[in-house]
C-alpha cells in the first residue's frame, strides 16, 4: 500500500458500542473473534491454510529483509512465489521459459568512473604540515560525491571553512558574513550549532530547517560557491556505525538460517539446493565487498544519503524585474572526519567545541590550500520481477482473462517509504504485504482446485495470477504489466487485487471498485450471505494499489483491504499480529469471487467513478461511550465509569451536536471523526444537555 485513502463510512447497526474493543494481536485472539462474529465453520481445504501460514511466516521472515523491490532479496521471495505457482500446475512459462516479467527501477544516480571522481589537494596553506602534499586522497577512504550535488568534469579553488554552513538571520547567525566564498569551494559541519542544547540560538534538540543539508547546499549556492565539502559529526558518525554493523549482523543471521535450511534439505531436492546455494554465494559475495562498516567509521555519507539534486534548488533574485534567476547546481563531496581535521591544521574538534560554546561563527579562508576536484554521476536502476501464473481458461471464454494480483513487495529496512523515520531495522511488512501475496496463492490453490479438478467447468476465463515488484514505489510493477501485458487487455474483464487483508477488525472488510461495473454490489451481496461480513464499499476503483493501474487501462476492479493501522510502514507490521482466521474468511470470499467473474456468461462493462479517494483506517481509539440512533441525532445512551468521556463530563443522555469539524446527525458521522485520531488526541465535541449546548475535550484512549 503506498498512500492514504478514506472511504464513506459502512456502520449500519443503530446501536454501536466505542468502548474496548480490541485490536487483533495474535491468532487466538483472532480466533477468539471470529468466533463471536460469524457462525464458526471448518476451513474447506484445510491444507491450504496450513500452506497459507507457510507462506506468510517465509514471506515475513528476516530471511527477506522487508522485500524491498531493489535488494536482491527480491529474488528469493521472486523464487518462492513461482515454485508455489508450479506447485499448483499453473502455467509459468512465459517470459522464455520462465515466470518472471523483470522491470527495471530507478534507485537514483551512481557514481561514475574512478578516474573522473577525484579530490586532490593541489596547494597547502602555511600553518599545515609540509608532509601533507604527498597524502593521496582516495575515493571511498577520504571522500565521496554525493547525489545532492551536480557532475563536474574538473573544477579548482581556494578553500573556505564556514563552520555549519548556516545563513540564519532569524537566529541571529551567519557563517558567511565574515568570509567571501565566490568561485571557492566551501568545507561546512553537518547539522547546527548546540544540536541538542536547549539553550541554543537555534531549538536545541529539534532540527530547524538550517540543518538540512538541502538549505545548507542551497545557501552556498546563493553565496556564490563552486562546490561544496560536507563534514559529519561524531553523534551522526557513531549512529552511523551502529546501523552499519547492525545491517551486517542481520546478514551473517539470514546467512546462518539458510545455511540450516540447505543442511534440512533431502538428497533428491536439487532445485531447491541450487537455489539456496545461490542465495548463500550472494550474501557471502556482498560481505566480502562491503566496507560500509569502514565507511561509517570514517564518517562518510552515502551518495543518496543527503538526497537528490532534484530535491533542491536555488534562485537569486534579479534586481531589475524582481524575478528569481535559477542558479545551476554545484558539486557536493561528503569528506572523512580525518581529511577535514588534515585541512583545518588538526583543529576540527577546537573549531567545533569553540562554536557549541558561545554561538559564534568562525569561518575563515584557509589561505593558500587549493583544491581540484571532479565529479561524474548517472542514472541506475535495479532489474525486479513480476512473477506470473496462468491458468488457462476452456470453451468460448477462453480467450478472456481475470487477473487476480497482490504486490509482494514492501520498504526493505525502511530508508525508503518507512513512517520510521531513521529507524534502520527489517520491515517485515506482515500486513502490507505478505498478507495479501498469501491470500492470492491460497486463492490460486483453491481455484485450480475448483475449476480444473476431476470436474473441471466447461466454459471459463482464463486466470492470471501476479504478485506484483514495486508497488511501494508507485505501483511500478503494476504499471509495467499495462504497458506490456502477456494477455491483451482488450479481453481482459476484471482485476481483483488484495492489499493488506491480514488485520480483520469488528468483522469490516472494505472493498473498493465496486462501481466499478454494474453488478458488482450485488455479486459481493450474494457471496457474502453466508460469509457475513460487515461489508464498507467504496465504489472507487482508483486509490494508491495496484488495481488503480488496471482501472485507468479502463478495466474494472475489485480491492479487498482490512484498513490502515498504526504498525503500516513500520518494522512493528510482523507475523504475530496478523488475524488467521479473518483471512481465511477473506480468501474464501475472494475464491468465490473469482469463480464467479471466471464463469459468468456476460463480462462486467466498465464504468467511470470518483478520483477522490483517501485510505479507510481502522478505529483505534475509545470514547468509553454506547451511542444510539434516535431519528436524526445520536445519543448516548451510556457512559463507561472512569473512561475518557466521563472524564471530561460527559453524561448519559447526551445529544451528540458536532464531533471535532463535524455536525453529527448519524452513527457514521461519529465513526468517520474517531477512524482520523490516534490514542492520546483530544477531540472537541459538542453536546446538548437539556436545553443547554456544552464544548467538551476528550482525551481519547487506545481500544
Amino acid at each position: 500500500m503506498t498512500a492514504t485513502f478514506l472511504s464513506a463510512p459502512a456502520m449500519r447497526s443503530l446501536t454501536l458500542i466505542v468502548a474496548c474493543l480490541v485490536v487483533f494481536g495474535s491468532s487466538t485472539a483472532a480466533e477468539r473473534d471470529a468466533d463471536s462474529l460469524a457462525p464458526a465453520t471448518a476451513t474447506p481445504h484445510a491444507e491450504l491454510h496450513d500452506a497459507m501460514v507457510e507462506d506468510l511466516r517465509f514471506l515475513t521472515s528476516d530471511e527477506l529483509q522487508g522485500r524491498s523491490s531493489i535488494d536482491p532479496t527480491i529474488l528469493d521471495a521472486a523464487d518462492y512465489i513461482a515454485e508455489r505457482f508450479r506447485g499448483f500446475g499453473l502455467e509459468t512459462s512465459l517470459f522464455d521459459g520462465s515466470p518472471l516479467q523483470f522491470l527495471d527501477i530507478a534507485v537514483g544516480p551512481r557514481l561514475g568512473s574512478k578516474a573522473a571522481n577525484f579530490l586532490e589537494i593541489t596547494s597547502y596553506g602555511s600553518d599545515q604540515d609540509e608532509d601533507d602534499d604527498r597524502v593521496e586522497l582516495s575515493l571511498s577512504r577520504d571522500f565521496l560525491p554525493l547525489a545532492i550535488g551536480a557532475s563536474e568534469q574538473a573544477l579548482s579553488g581556494e578553500l573556505v571553512w564556514v563552520g555549519y554552513g548556516i545563513c540564519a538571520p532569524e537566529y541571529q547567525y551567519d557563517d558567511y558574513a565574515a568570509v567571501d566564498v565566490q568561485g571557492k569551494i566551501v568545507m561546512m559541519l553537518r547539522k547546527e550549532p548546540g544540536t541538542n542544547d536547549p539553550d541554543s540560538p537555534f531549538k536545541g534538540a529539534e532540527n530547524t530547517r538550517h540543518a538540512f543539508f538541502e538549505t545548507k547546499v542551497a545557501t552556498a549556492i546563493d553565496e556564490g560557491a563552486a562546490a561544496v565539502l560536507i563534514v559529519n559529526d561524531p553523534a551522526s558518525v557513531e549512529k552511523m556505525v551502529a546501523a552499519a554493523e547492525q545491517r551486517r549482523q542481520g546478514e551473517l543471521s539470514r546467512l546462518a538460517k539458510i545455511r540450516q535450511r540447505l543442511l534440512a534439505l533431502p538428497a533428491e531436492a536439487l532445485n531447491a539446493r541450487e537455489k539456496l546455494n545461490g542465495q548463500i554465494k550472494r550474501i557471502e559475495s556482498m560481505l566480502a565487498e562491503s566496507d560500509e562498516a569502514a565507511t561509517a567509521e570514517r564518517g562518510l555519507l552515502g551518495i543518496a544519503e543527503a538526497g537528490t539534486q532534484s530535491q533542491h534548488g536555488s534562485a537569486s533574485v534579479d534586481a531589475a524585474d524582481g524575478e528569481p534567476t535559477p542558479r545551476p547546481p554545484i558539486p557536493v563531496l561528503s569528506i572523512s572526519r580525518a581529511l577535514a581535521n588534515r585541512l583545518l591544521a588538526n583543529r576540527l574538534s577546537e573549531f567545533e567545541a569553540e562554536i557549541d560554546s558561545d554561538w559564534q561563527p568562525r569561518s575563515r579562508l584557509l589561505a593558500g590550500t587549493q583544491l581540484r576536484l571532479g565529479v561524474e554521476l548517472t542514472p541506475s536502476s535495479a532489474r525486479s520481477p513480476n512473477v506470473i501464473g496462468v491458468l488457462p481458461g476452456r470453451g468460448a471464454l477462453a480467450n478472456e482473462t481475470v487477473v487476480i494480483g497482490a504486490h509482494y513487495d514492501h520498504v526493505g529496512m525502511g530508508e525508503f517509504g518507512s513512517l520510521a523515520p531513521g529507524t534502520v531495522a527489517i520491515h517485515n511488512g506482515a500486513d502490507d504485504n505478505a498478507s495479501g501475496t498469501s491470500a492470492m496463492l491460497r486463492v490460486a490453490g483453491e481455484l485450480v482446485q475448483k475449476l480444473a479438478g476431476e470436474q473441471p467447468v466447461d466454459s471459463r476465463r482464463r486466470l492470471v495470477f501476479i504478485a506484483f515488484t514495486g508497488e511501494e514505489r508507485g505501483l511500478l510493477g503494476s504499471k509495467h504489466y499495462i504497458e506490456q501485458p502477456r494477455f491483451p487487455l482488450s479481453s481482459t474483464v476484471a482485476m481483483i487485487n488484495m492489499d493488506m487483508v491480514g488485520r480483520l477488525n469488528d468483522n469490516e472488510l472494505t472493498i473498493y471498485g465496486t462501481g466499478t461495473a454494474e453488478g458488482f454490489e450485488a455479486l459481493l451481496d450474494d457471496v457474502n450471505e453466508d460469509a457475513k461480513f460487515k461489508m464498507v464499499k467504496v465504489q472507487s476503483g482508483y486509490g494508491p494499489s495496484d488495481h488503480s493501474s488496471f482501472y485507468q487501462a479502463g478495466i474494472p476492479v475489485l480491492f479487498f483491504f482490512t484498513g490502515l493501522h498504526a504498525d503500516y510502514h513500520r518494522p512493528s507490521d510482523d507475523f504475530d499480529k496478523l488475524n488467521l482466521i479473518g483471512m481465511d474468511r477473506i480468501t474464501d470470499i475472494i475464491s468465490q469471487v473469482s469463480e464467479r467473474l471466471a464463469t459468468a456468461p456476460e463480462r462486467p462493462v466498465y464504468a467511470e467513478t470518483e478520483k477522490n479517494v483517501q485510505i479507510r483506517r481502522q478505529l483505534t481509539v475509545s470514547m468509553g461511550v454506547t451511542l444510539s440512533q434516535q431519528p436524526g441525532d445520536v445519543v448516548l445512551s451510556s457512559i463507561l465509569a472512569a473512561g475518557p468521556a466521563a472524564e471530561a463530563g460527559v453524561r448519559a443522555g447526551d445529544q451528540l451536536i458536532q464531533v471535532g469539524k463535524k455536525t453529527v446527525h448519524r452513527i457514521e458521522d461519529v465513526m468517520e471523526q474517531l477512524r482520523l485520531q490516534s490514542p492520546g488526541d483530544v477531540l472537541s465535541v459538542v453536546v446538548r444537555r437539556d436545553a443547554e449546548e456544552l464544548k467538551l475535550e476528550i482525551k481519547l484512549r487506545p481500544r
